[in-house]
């Protein structure tokens, strides 16, 4: 219930990535065109996520982030209809102007192709605006509801529901959705079904996620201030700012690798289709809707490894794993269990070879099986970065996270820690009126807290005031997870602008060749290599470290454990400290 939403954004979007290019081709654009009207993704990603997020953030009231949610759902649903139905509504556009003297005039048919082309532009633009703010949000509730051991399995299923939305879009992609006597009602051909289909099925989502799910002020008692919008968003975007100053250093490695890793998957994305239609039609440069459902095919294809994948990776994650008193006994084969550093470095690597293999393919079969085969690194990325940056945005809540994680600490380590602050606290008869940063230079080094009892400074403390629940197993929503989540997402979007104008370029360069949407996509594979590269530099979570630790992966050649952790782990075994207080609280 609580991702259901992500799998109708999905389907909505699927509508875009599968028809969106074919489509604006079919109305006589150029692919050079194509490449400056997808900036429209990027653009509202830089706008929206992150001042969405701090709106939803700032928001006192119990529908903080389900209003956001209907609201982007509406605008959706209206640009959707903008897109499907502009060959009737550009007719009443004329209509009104008064431009022809029937459908039988060759000048007003070619003025209805231009009003066409405007109204679909503009409806891309509008939906991608809609799409972001229903995301971002979507992902902040995911974040409120689940605490830092539960973060990998929520994220898990976050990349589940959007693989799940995939392949009901591409599947309504594929089928001939035209020839259904149920949707006849409907008119037009495969592309406005569809757009139907997928704009009821994000409605039934959003609902339902809305429903059953509920939500709680951040700060009982405090009222909702008395500003007008342009203040809220002056604030928001100052929120934004303040708060992406202050980030642990682990968020902004996984920023780092996005940058690449967002700029690799653009091409494929929104010319994924196209590249597998040019592998057949080498001479024609428009397609029909039984191409485009060739295309659609290909995508349901890597939509379903997606999913398979989706569900076993997770499985061999280190990632949220902290009660292993008896995992190496009952599941020997979890001693080797890889960290999300190493299963994201992996799958940067597999799309790097098969996008550079795009060399290769000859044949549009043979293209059909590459995009199907991209389904495994896409299920690394829509899992890994969204449940490191959860990991890492619940652990700076509770103020368990570190700056400097170049040391990698176990867990012995942090609890012992832990329980000299806890110490030193309880001599403490009344806590200052203002807490200090954690990210200050005096602080960077030493920003652990103790788990139960108090709770320290955060990046989701607003101003002089930190929200401290009265029961410390209470569960309180994230109150700066939206704006963490839109700063996330300016990392994926930024580098996306710069790939869309390279694209629009290569094209403009090749010169509308059969082999330009292949070049676009060898690029994004060297691409991919840098963020492969990059994904060593992330640090691990704390459910690692300490899964680690407890013996889920205690094997001396190691190349994560490191030479510290290889120290901890003989002093313990010696001192045999690992035996004592098992339970202790503080590994919560």
């Amino acid at each position: 219930m609580l991702s259901l939403s992500l799998l109708g954004s999905q389907v909505v979007w699927s509508l875009e990535l599968a028809y969106g290019t074919p489509y604006l081709l079919s109305l006589g654009l150029s692919k050079s065109a194509t490449g400056y009207v997808w900036l429209a993704g990027p653009l509202s990603g830089l706008i929206m996520q992150p001042v969405l997020g701090s709106l939803s953030d700032s928001s006192m009231s119990h529908f903080r982030r389900r209003k956001y949610m209907i609201g982007s759902s509406a605008v959706v649903a209206l640009s959707t209809c903008l897109i499907a139905f502009s060959e009737p509504l550009s007719l009443l556009v004329l209509d009104a102007i008064g431009i022809g003297l029937g459908d039988w005039d060759p000048a007003r048919r070619k003025h209805a192709r231009y009003v066409m082309q405007v109204l679909s532009i503009l409806g891309f633009w509008i939906f991608d605006f809609g799409v972001n703010g229903l995301q971002v949000t979507a992902r902040a509730l995911i974040l409120d509801h689940v605490d830092v051991a539960e973060q990998n399995e929520a994220n898990a299923w976050h990349g589940r529901m959007l693989h799940a939305g995939n392949m009901i879009g591409y599947w309504c992609g594929w089928v001939d959705l035209a020839s259904w006597p149920s949707l006849a009602w409907i008119g037009g051909g495969q592309f406005r079904r569809f757009a139907v289909v997928s704009i009821v099925c994000m409605c039934v989502c959003v609902a339902i996620t809305c429903m059953f799910t509920p939500e709680h002020c951040t700060r009982i008692g405090a009222k909702q201030p008395s500003e007008g919008m342009v203040k809220r968003l002056h604030a928001s975007i100052r929120q934004v700012w303040v708060v992406g100053r202050a980030l642990p250093l682990s968020i902004q490695r996984v920023c780092l690798v996005e940058l690449l890793a967002s700029m690799s998957w653009f091409p494929f994305l929104f010319y994924g289709t196209t590249y597998v239609l040019d592998m057949s039609h080498k001479k024609h440069k428009h397609h029909s809707d039984a191409d485009r459902q060739i295309g659609s095919f290909a995508m349901l294809c890597f939509a379903i490894l997606a999913m398979i994948s989706g569900f076993i990776l997770p499985s061999i994650s280190l990632a949220g794993r902290t009660n292993a008193s008896s995992a190496t006994e009952s599941e020997p084969w979890r001693t080797r269990s890889l960290s999300l550093r190493t299963i994201w470095t992996l799958g940067a690597l597999f799309q790097a070879i098969l996008m550079v293999g795009t060399f290769f393919v000859r044949k549009q079969a043979h293209a059909i099986v590459l995009v199907m085969l991209m389904g495994v690194p896409w299920s690394v990325w829509m899992w890994v970065p969204y449940a490191m940056i959860g990991e890492f945005v619940r652990e700076a809540e509770k103020s368990t996270a570190f700056s400097l994680y170049d040391e990698q600490w176990p867990a012995q380590r942090i609890m012992e820690h832990q329980k000299r602050v806890s110490l030193q606290e309880s001599e403490q008869h009344a806590y200052p009126r203002r807490w200090p940063s954690p990210f200050d230079s005096s602080m960077r080094s030493s920003s652990i807290r103790s788990v139960s009892g108090t709770h320290g400074p955060s990046i989701v403390s607003r101003g002089p005031e930190v929200v401290r629940p009265d029961d410390g197993n209470m569960l309180e929503d994230s109150t700066n997870g939206g704006t963490v989540l839109g700063i996330h997402n300016l990392s994926i979007v930024l580098p996306q602008l710069l790939m869309a104008l390279i694209a629009a370029l290569v094209f403009r360069w090749t010169k509308g060749g059969n082999g330009d949407v292949a070049w676009v996509l060898r690029l994004s594979g060297f691409v991919a290599l840098g963020a492969a590269c990059l994904t060593r530099f992330v640090p691990l979570t704390l459910t690692e470290r300490k899964a680690r630790h407890a013996g889920y992966a205690l094997l001396p050649d190691d190349d994560e454990a490191g030479a510290a952790d290889a120290e901890d782990r003989m002093d313990d075994s010696t001192n045999g400290s690992l035996d004592a207080d098992p339970n202790d609280e503080n590994m919560e």
